[in-house]
C-alpha cells in the first residue's frame, strides 16, 4: 500500500465540518416558514356621553274660574234714598203666580202647623222681573187645617214666623212649601239666571251662594232679581209697620 501525501486530508476535513455547520443552522432556504400572528387593530375610545340636562317641570295651568262660588255679582243695584213702609209693598207690587191653594197638614221641607205661637218674627222676599216687582201670593202657608210656622198674609212678600219656640227657616223651606224652584239657576218659573241680593239695616250686599240657604232673619230682605235689573228698589222700614 502506497503511504497517503502528506496535507491531502486537512481539506476534505475543512468541507465536511462547513457543511455540518451549515446542517446544523438549518441554512437551507427551502425550509417553509410559520404564518404570520395577526394583530387586531386597536380599539377606538367610546366618546363619553353627554348627560341629558333635567326637564324643567311645567307649571300647572291656573283655573280661569276660582274654586268654590263663583265671584259675587256687582252690586249694580241702590236703595232709594228715602225710606217706604213695608206696607206699601202690596202697592208696589204687580201680581204673576196663582193662588196658594195647598189643603191638608202636610209637612214641608220640615214646615209644620203651629200649634202655639211663642216666637213671632218677619222678614220679606221681594222678587223682580226685568224691573218689576211681583206680588207674592197672599196666605201661602194658611188653609182651613193648619197656619204653617211659617206663612205670608198677603202680597207685600213679608214673611211672617210663629212657632213655638225659636226656629230659623231658610229660603229654601219657604219655596218647599210655596211649591216653588228655586236653585242658583231658576226661581218661580221665572225665565232667566236670577240674581240675589240680602238688604239688612238699610245696606244692600249681593250673595252669590245657594239661595236655598239664607236664612230669613228678623227684618231681613231677600232680593232675587231676574231679567233687566231694576237701578233702584224701595227702601224699606219695618218700624212704621209693626211688624
Amino acid at each position: 500500500m502506497s503511504a497517503s501525501k502528506p496535507g491531502s486530508a486537512l481539506p476534505t476535513a475543512i468541507l465536511i465540518a462547513i457543511l455540518a455547520a451549515l446542517s446544523a443552522c438549518g441554512g437551507s432556504d427551502s425550509s417553509p416558514s410559520a404564518p404570520p400572528v395577526a394583530v387586531d387593530p386597536p380599539t377606538t375610545p367610546t366618546p363619553p356621553t353627554t348627560p341629558t340636562p333635567p326637564t324643567t317641570p311645567t307649571p300647572p295651568t291656573p283655573p280661569t274660574t276660582p274654586p268654590g262660588d263663583p265671584a259675587p255679582p256687582p252690586v249694580g243695584i241702590t236703595l232709594a234714598p228715602t225710606t217706604t213702609s213695608v206696607d206699601s209693598a202690596d202697592t208696589l207690587s204687580t201680581p204673576y203666580w196663582p193662588a196658594w191653594n195647598r189643603t191638608g197638614t202636610t209637612v214641608y221641607d220640615g214646615v209644620g202647623c203651629a200649634s202655639t205661637v211663642n216666637y213671632h218674627i218677619h222678614a220679606m222676599l221681594s222678587i223682580y222681573k226685568d224691573g218689576v216687582r211681583l206680588a207674592l201670593p197672599s196666605n201661602i202657608g194658611r188653609n182651613s187645617s193648619c197656619n204653617y210656622g211659617m206663612h205670608t198674609h198677603n202680597a207685600t212678600g213679608v214673611v211672617h214666623i210663629e212657632t213655638s219656640v225659636p226656629t230659623v227657616y231658610t229660603l229654601g223651606q219657604f219655596f218647599a212649601l210655596w211649591g216653588q224652584a228655586l236653585s242658583t239657576s231658576a226661581v218661580a218659573g221665572l225665565p232667566g239666571k236670577p240674581t240675589c241680593y240680602i238688604i239688612e239695616n238699610q245696606k244692600i250686599t249681593p250673595f252669590s251662594g245657594n239661595p236655598a240657604t239664607i236664612t230669613l232673619n228678623a227684618h231681613r230682605e231677600v232680593l232675587i232679581v231676574t231679567g233687566k235689573p231694576p237701578a233702584q228698589v224701595p227702601n224699606f222700614e219695618w218700624n212704621s209697620s209693626g211688624l
